[in-house]
């Protein structure tokens, strides 16, 4: 932040979420490969500095941009279930919101999964990871018992990754059959 007429620095009162915002969109366009103190500065236009100053070290920053990533996908996923009625017939709506994930929001949900793979070797990183799958279960429970709810997550998890490394968009026709299978 450059001085001041006065000589003084101006407050930067929300540098640490740019920073975290940054360090979002730099794994997102590069991968945890490219993940840097030095690509996330000068993605958030501070000084390098700054990203020591707000997190101690690499995985703390790694660790607020999979919070954030993750708040983001859970509040799409309680948006998507508190539009859906009573009655809606959950194989298709979850076949459509597959979809969209992997179209509309492929960018958001192939950085989710990138972070959620990063938790296996940072242990640190897992109760910010696991968030997705933790509020998954819930809103299927609302609808199903306890144990048909983790299997839906876990089915809904695989094929939202297949849908992502798969080279053709998936089509809720394909998806809709293997998601009834289970709910039927």
């Amino acid at each position: 932040m450059a001085p001041n007429a006065a000589g003084t620095r101006r407050r930067d009162p929300h540098r640490r979420e740019r920073i975290v915002a940054a360090a979002v969109a730099v794994i997102g366009e590069v991968g945890l490969a490219g993940f840097t103190h030095r690509a996330v500065a000068a993605r958030a236009d501070v000084p390098l500095g700054s990203t020591t100053y707000y997190f101690a070290d690499l995985d703390e920053l790694l660790d607020a941009a999979v919070r954030t990533v993750a708040e983001e996908n859970v509040q799409r996923l309680r948006d998507w279930a508190l539009a859906l009625p009573d009655d809606a017939d959950l194989s298709s709506e979850l076949a459509r919101f597959a979809v969209r994930l992997v179209t509309k929001h492929r960018e958001a949900t192939v950085l989710a999964y990138e972070l959620y793979g990063a938790a296996l070797r940072r242990p640190a990183l897992r109760a910010a990871s696991t968030a997705w799958d933790t509020m998954l279960t819930e809103v299927f429970q609302s609808r199903f018992d306890p144990v048909t709810a983790r299997a839906l997550t876990a089915l809904f998890d695989g094929l939202l990754y297949q849908a992502l490394v798969s080279p053709r968009t998936p089509r809720r026709a394909e998806l809709e059959p293997v998601l009834r299978r289970l709910l039927v």
